[in-house]
């Protein structure tokens, strides 16, 4: 929530985890579904939201991922039948009370958000590289007159790198913007770091579209053509995480 404070992430004591939060006037059931540490799932209407939620014996410092599956697969679950706003893991409140007063306290933003919102799914493209990664340079022993000139040398170096990468998004982003016109509502991107040793920077373009455009988006990408030679991969349809701020 935005103004709620959050309870601690230790363990002990009980805790209302909450997944979603809907418009209260549409049509809605509880999916037959059971949340992290097979809680029941339960709603409650404030201000005309319906906020979806679960009553924990325990509150776990850290999930571990059959609790983040557990939590996940609720969303996915409330977003095929209906609009909502998702919230990520870790939304915790002492009790269905504090719940309720985090929902009033922003009724109003909430709603505007889920108007955005409405009779849209989230899809998404990572651009990959290709390209081997760079192989750092040998770091030389500097002696110390000349220290300061290196450091200001591994500046302009790591600031040109990162500039190159944020032209390249830009790159992207406008790639995406022509080959997908009329098929999105909103798209945004952002550059992550693939894990391991060999970390290289890819891209990450999500769009906001209509649920009925799913199948034309999907078609569209398969007849794409590599973009500057790179490698992409399609996900989605998702809950619209990326698009609920």
């Amino acid at each position: 929530m935005d103004r709620a404070g959050m309870a601690p992430t230790t363990d002990g004591g009980e805790a209302v985890l909450a997944y979603a939060i809907l418009e209260a006037t549409r049509p809605f059931r509880l999916p037959a579904i059971r949340g992290p540490l097979d809680a029941d799932l339960e709603t409650r209407e404030v201000t005309g939201l319906r906020v979806v939620y679960s009553r924990l014996a325990l509150r776990p410092a850290t999930p571990d991922l059959a609790q983040l599956r557990a939590f996940y697969e609720v969303i996915e679950r409330l977003h095929a039948r209906h609009d909502i706003l998702p919230l990520r893991w870790g939304q915790y409140f002492s009790d269905p009370q504090a719940l309720t007063r985090a929902l009033a306290a922003d009724a109003e933003l909430y709603l505007k958000r889920l108007t955005r919102l409405v009779g849209a799914t989230e899809m998404g493209i990572r651009f990959l590289p290709t390209d081997g990664p760079a192989t750092p340079e040998a770091v030389p022993r500097h002696s110390p007159e000349s220290r300061g000139r290196a450091f200001l040398e591994q500046r302009r170096a790591r600031y040109g790198l990162e500039a190159d990468g944020q032209a390249q998004r830009r790159r992207v982003e406008e790639f995406c913007r022509n080959a997908f016109d009329g098929l999105f509502r909103e798209l945004k991107g952002e550059t992550a770091q693939t894990q391991g040793t060999d970390s290289q920077a890819i891209i990450l373009v999500s769009f906001l579209i209509p649920r009925p455009l799913v199948e034309r988006f999907r078609r569209t990408y398969a007849e794409l053509r590599p973009f500057e030679g790179g490698r992409t991969l399609l996900t989605g349809p998702w809950p619209p995480f990326n698009f609920a701020a």
